[in-house]
Formats: C-alpha cells, sequence, structure tokens
C-alpha cells in the first residue's frame, strides 16, 4: 500500500517538475512505424502480466514489457503508447517487488504518464491509470475523488468499451457516498468482460456487485 501512495505522490509532484524531451524529437516514418509495432507489443506484455497468477511469471512479463516499451522511445520519443507502457510495466514491477519509495525511479515512472498525457491527452488507459491514482491517495496526500471522476469519466467517453475505467469509477462512486452510481457501471463493466473474455476484470466487477448487494 505504501508503494502505491509513493507512486501516486510521484504522479502528483512529477507532474510540477514536467519531462524533459529532446527539443527535435520526430522520428523519421519508419521509425515510428516499428516504434508503434514495439509499443503494441509492450502493452500486450502489460495485459498479459495483470492475467497472471504466478509471481515469477508476472515479473518475467513485465520485464520483457519494460524492454520492449524502452526500446519503442529509443526510436520515437513521442510515442504516447511506449511512455504509458513503460509507466505500466515499470510501475507493476515496482508493486511486486515492494520495494520502498525511491523517489528517483518513482518520479521517472509517473513522468512517464505525464508524458503520455502530454502527447496524448485523450489516452483512455492513461486517463484511467491517472484517475485511479488520484482515487487511490488519501486526500491528506494530495488525492481527489473528483479529478479521478473527471479523468475516469473522460476515459469512458473515449472509450466505451473500457472495463478498468469502470471499475475504477464505481470504486469512485462507492468512496464518494454514490453506491447507487456504482452498480450500473459495475454490471456494464461485468457484460464487456465477459464479452472480451477479461476473466481478472469480471472477477473484479462480480465483487463489487456482491459488497454493494450486501445489507
Amino acid at each position: 500500500m505504501l508503494v502505491r501512495y509513493a507512486l501516486a505522490l510521484a504522479l502528483l509532484f512529477g507532474s510540477a517538475v514536467g519531462w524533459s524531451h529532446p527539443a527535435d524529437a520526430s522520428a523519421n516514418p519508419e521509425a515510428k512505424r516499428k516504434a508503434q509495432a514495439l509499443a503494441s507489443q509492450a502493452l500486450e506484455r502489460l495485459v498479459r502480466g495483470e492475467d497472471l497468477n504466478d509471481k515469477k511469471a508476472k515479473m518475467a512479463t513485465y520485464e520483457e514489457g519494460l524492454d520492449l516499451a524502452t526500446r519503442a522511445l529509443a526510436l520515437d520519443e513521442e510515442n504516447a503508447d511506449a511512455h504509458f507502457a513503460v509507466f505500466g510495466n515499470k510501475g507493476r514491477i515496482l508493486l511486486l517487488e515492494g520495494v520502498g519509495a525511491n523517489p528517483v525511479s518513482l518520479l521517472t515512472v509517473n513522468r512517464d504518464l505525464e508524458r503520455a498525457l502530454e502527447l496524448n491527452p485523450n489516452h483512455a488507459d492513461a486517463l484511467t491509470a491517472k484517475g485511479g491514482l488520484y482515487r487511490q491517495l488519501p486526500w491528506v496526500l494530495g488525492g481527489s475523488l473528483t479529478v479521478a471522476e473527471t479523468c475516469l469519466t473522460k476515459a469512458i467517453q473515449l472509450d466505451p468499451e473500457a472495463v478498468s475505467a469502470r471499475i475504477e469509477l464505481a470504486e469512485t462512486y462507492r468512496e464518494m457516498g454514490h453506491p447507487e452510481r456504482s452498480l450500473p457501471l459495475l454490471h456494464d463493466a461485468a457484460t464487456i468482460a465477459e464479452q472480451q473474455g477479461k476473466k481478472r476484470q469480471l472477477g473484479e466487477a462480480r465483487t463489487l456487485i456482491r459488497e454493494l448487494n450486501t445489507p
């Protein structure tokens, strides 16, 4: 939990620091194509790792995803998917390691999330991640359910079949004291997850539905 809070804190303070990137960072079309292919593979590893149960297998998958994303950025620093893949895979690695909050590592990870949104403000996955971090961080440390709601609502508008964003937004409404707004989101999330074969998210949605329906 402390590592999750540290990741969220790094997001808040890292965004104020800003992302330093080359003034002339434009890649040629062929490099951009190769970078996007690598970024797509890195995102696939992120999704695959989430669905694995074995810790070693998860770690190996995330490390492979991080390597692919890093290679993508070497070809095209302006690839938003690659920056998000670095954030996602490296963030999962830090959580699995359970290490103490290393300010340098945490700021680097969250700068990639901010850079992804700088390059593409409509990056649905990055908005979902940012919303989730603002929800998880206590308000005394800078968290904001209102900011979380804004990010997650926009993510769903951009991706009507978003599952994780719906689950996060349902959690946000529950914490806001409006569980009645959570259930429709969770039922939709469960339906979409079942259609897409997303077993982990389907389980999460059904668990939350049961919790909300329990007096």
